[in-house]
């Protein structure tokens, strides 16, 4: 009776997590770049009963934030900085603790400290190591390859100039999860670079990556809980009135 107990509410607390998980997808249905990362993993835990012989293995919910790289829409936009990157590419970032980490967001702009960073304030990394420090007078462009090339406005004859390169790294074969702060690091791994496949990793200029949430999936998914959740809140119920119900029984004899 207890096993089938702890399955249900297990099952139950699994079900809340799922849901907690979609409440925070569809608050970021229209951040840029935004990638899903939850599924859940059974972990298996010993459970002995004192007074008794019985030692049963119960599975538990636990959840893992392995990103979803599934490429999202495709945005045009009018800036030159604006960066789509293709495939499963991700680019380097600095985090709160100046700890190389990555992302997908690429709506880049040059802050008022002359640093290249994203609509999320995060100072975007070079891949030759260190910030990348851009004079806001001049003109900038990205290249497919990630190259960052200035041209001085003021000179008659402008050329442009390579002053930086974009840390991009493909992340096809590497597992990454995600960080509190929503950033991404190698699964089981402190945040820092690494190497991924070595393949190029190319961007599209002037576009953005929308959100990867579908938010009509999603509905209809936190529909299902519900109606999830009300049916093994009665099939608890129903096992507490069965045990009361044995124990009774056990009384009389």
């Amino acid at each position: 009776m207890d096993k089938a107990l702890f399955t249900a509410i297990n099952s139950i607390k699994a079900d809340k997590m799922r849901q907690l998980n979609s409440v925070h997808e569809v608050s970021n249905v229209s951040t840029t770049g935004f990638k899903k990362a939850f599924q859940l993993t059974m972990e298996t835990n010993r459970v002995d009963l004192p007074g008794s012989f019985t030692t049963r293995y119960l599975a538990t919910p636990d959840t893992l934030g392995r990103v979803d790289l599934t490429p999202g829409v495709k945005i045009s936009t009018d800036s030159p900085l604006d960066i789509y990157i293709e495939g499963k590419g991700v680019l380097g970032v600095f985090n709160a603790e100046g700890q190389v980490a990555f992302t997908r967001r690429g709506d880049l702009q040059v802050d008022s400290e002359g640093r290249l960073v994203n609509g999320a304030g995060k100072v975007i990394a070079s891949d030759a190591g260190g910030e990348i420090a851009l004079q806001p007078e001049f003109l900038y462009s990205i290249s497919q390859e990630g190259v960052i090339y200035a041209t001085n406005p003021e000179e008659e004859v402008a050329e442009e100039v390579e002053v930086a390169r974009l840390m991009l790294r493909d992340a096809s074969e590497t597992d990454l999860e995600k960080m509190e702060d929503g950033l991404f690091k190698v699964m089981g791994q402190p945040p820092g670079d690494f190497a991924g496949t070595g393949d190029t990793v190319l961007v599209s200029n002037r576009t953005l990556e929308g959100s990867s949430v579908k938010t009509f999936d999603i509905l209809a998914q936190m529909i299902e809980l519900e109606r999830s959740y009300e049916m093994k809140i009665n099939i608890v119920k129903q096992l507490s009135d069965l045990g009361e119900s044995s124990s009774t029984l056990m009384q009389l004899a």
